[in-house]
């Protein structure tokens, strides 16, 4: 997994790339802390060039969502395709996280 950040205004944008999976558990820790250090109210992931999630990547991102519902933040998850939005269908992530 490759992945960008940036601050667009109040939204904290994560543009992930290749394949999400397991491995990726302690480069997502990185991730993790930048979101707590950013405050933004929304958090964007932008799907959008990922290739692949595995049910790991999907419970790192509930982790993620679990940390903002407390801190009242909201969790994006924008422009997947493919097999990563079948995943997120299956898993019916759109009970858990804004879908764009």
């Amino acid at each position: 997994m490759e992945y960008a950040c940036e601050t667009h205004g109040n939204e904290f944008h994560v543009q992930v790339s290749g394949r999400m999976t397991h491995a990726d558990h302690r480069g997502f820790r990185g991730i993790l802390n930048t979101i707590n250090e950013a405050g933004s109210s929304r958090i964007v992931f932008d799907l959008g060039k990922a290739e692949f999630l595995d049910s790991s990547a999907l419970g790192m991102l509930l982790i993620v969502r679990d940390a903002a519902v407390q801190q009242e933040r909201v969790v994006v998850l924008k422009g997947a395709s493919g097999q990563v939005e079948k995943l997120i269908a299956i898993g019916k992530l759109h009970k858990y996280f804004e879908i764009a």
